[in-house]
């Protein structure tokens, strides 16, 4: 009886710890469960932390947003466990074109393998929904009961990039069917292209702030370098006021001048004449037998001798025509620095272009003096109707140019021709030259290669509105190292009038 009820009560004890082990085991399955899911979504949560610090990152850098979305899309494929994807790229600057990617596969179902689904395929259906999503702009588009080449893939969910309600991008996932969970991870992918979209919004808004302040400061560098070239231009416009004011008044003593040299080259000539006469007659009375007559005529010629008067005789003749070509040289010099600096009245008459070439010649003279030797070609061509002064103004321009570009070894060539039906003026020198990428800018207003001060970058642009206010043409070739040419050419006043008609018509 005793070993009975202590066998009952040991089953009894054991069933008790049966249950309880049971029970404990139930608890820890449970439990084990439990913190896989936690695992599991602790897992997720990195994952999608991950994913949502990646777009995060893109505040940063300076990347495209096609360059940076593969990344994403990588993410995307992994969180969602998702087989294929593709991606869209639509930029703000229309003159940017749109891109599409190519297919993408999931690198951690496809590492190594083939593609199962056709590209092909796959971009007729983003030429259908592109249009769907473009005209809802939603936060996503699912599309179910698809067959991509009868590989099982049933559903694409497009979502949208929507940043300043411009469409900047959509990704494609392709799926065969969906979960639950990839349902809920779609959620996290709408709040990381929210994050995203904000991001492109910022950074629209900050380059069109860079954008701006960048035009900003170049029109203030612009407006204080056209604002000192103004300055500068006044100054010149001042000079040459000044200039035209200063002729004027060289003019009027230059006139009397000239008018006293050449009478005193008058009297002059009578004194040497009287002179010559005088010593004649003392070298007669020299061979008299009157003595007093014989020893005033010693004397007389003992006082030619002293005072070297064959020399004074030669040398004052030497002396009074360099003066008068003198006073001719600034008379020219004057006459050309009033025509070149007096207002244009835009009145033509006909020009004798070697005329004016001698003329521009003789005021750019200061400049090209030191600067080597002057060439000229000029053959007999026709008048040319046109503006002395402003013609005048274009080769001094070309005259002064070259010298600057020129050095003590420098070599102006002037070549006058004519050339079909008009005159044909070439102005080369041997100077530094141009580069080519300077080249097509030497006739813009303000455009200079030379130093501070040195030039306003006006000249070649007045030049040739000159030449084409008178129908003609000027081109420039240059190479650096060997020279410039410039190449003007004038019609004569038959072809002008051709000209002109063909230029109604």
């Amino acid at each position: 009886m005793e070993y009975e009820a202590a066998f009952q009560r040991e089953r009894k004890a054991r069933k008790q710890a049966e249950s309880i082990l049971e029970q404990k085991s139930r608890e820890l399955h449970f439990a084990n469960i439990a913190l896989k899911e936690s695992v599991n979504s602790l897992h997720s949560a990195v994952q999608e932390n991950k994913f949502l610090n990646h777009i995060g990152r893109y505040g940063l850098e300076r990347l495209r947003l096609r360059d940076f979305l593969p990344k994403i899309v990588n993410d995307m494929m992994r969180l969602s466990n998702i087989s294929f994807a593709t991606f869209a790229h639509f930029p703000f600057d229309n003159n940017q074109s749109d891109f599409h990617s190519p297919l993408l596969k999931n690198p951690d179902q496809h590492e190594g393998q083939p593609l199962e689904i056709e590209s092909d395929e796959v971009g007729n259906i983003i030429a259908e929904i592109e249009p769907l999503i473009r005209e809802r702009k939603a936060t996503h588009l699912q599309i179910i009961d698809l067959v991509i080449d009868e590989k099982n893939i049933d559903t694409v969910i497009a979502l949208p990039i929507i940043s300043l309600d411009h469409l900047c991008g959509i990704v494609f996932l392709f799926s065969q069917g969906l979960t639950d969970k990839q349902t809920q991870v779609f959620n996290v992918f709408e709040t990381g292209f929210k994050q995203l979209a904000i991001i492109l919004e910022h950074r629209y808004q900050e380059d069109k702030l860079l954008t701006s302040y960048e035009e900003i400061t170049s029109a203030n560098e612009a407006l204080k370098e056209t604002q000192q070239k103004l300055v500068q231009s006044e100054k010149m416009a001042t000079v040459g006021q000044l200039s035209a004011g200063i002729a004027h008044e060289i003019n009027n003593p230059m006139g009397f001048i000239k008018s006293n040299i050449s009478s005193l080259g008058g009297y002059i000539a009578d004194f040497i004449e009287y002179v010559e006469t005088s010593k004649t007659l003392t070298d007669e009375s020299i061979k008299s037998t009157d003595e007093n007559i014989k020893n005033a005529a010693k004397a007389l010629d003992k006082a030619w001798n002293d005072v070297d008067m064959n020399f004074l005789i030669e040398d004052t003749q030497n002396l009074l025509n360099e003066s008068q070509q003198g006073v001719k040289r600034i008379i020219d010099i004057v006459g050309g620095l009033k025509r070149f600096s007096r207002q244009s009245d835009h009145q033509k008459e006909f020009c004798h272009l070697n005329q004016i070439i001698d003329e521009a010649l003789k005021l750019a003279s200061n400049e090209l003096k030191f600067k080597g030797v002057v060439k000229k070609q000029i053959e007999e061509v026709q008048p040319i109707l046109g503006n002395s002064g402003e013609l005048l103004q274009v080769f001094l321009n070309l005259f002064v140019n070259a010298s600057h570009a020129m050095n003590e070894h420098g070599e102006l060539t002037i070549h006058l021709a004519e050339s079909a039906d008009g005159a044909r003026i070439k102005v080369s020198d041997n100077g530094s030259g141009i580069d080519k990428q300077n080249l097509k800018s030497i006739f813009n207003p303000f455009f200079t290669t030379k130093e501070v001060g040195v030039g306003t970058g006006l000249g070649l642009s007045i030049s040739y509105g000159i030449i084409e206010d008178h129908q003609g043409t000027i081109d420039v070739t240059s190479e650096l190292g060997k020279g410039t040419e410039f190449s003007i050419w004038l019609p004569y006043e038959g072809a002008r009038s051709t000209r002109s008609m063909e230029g109604i018509k």
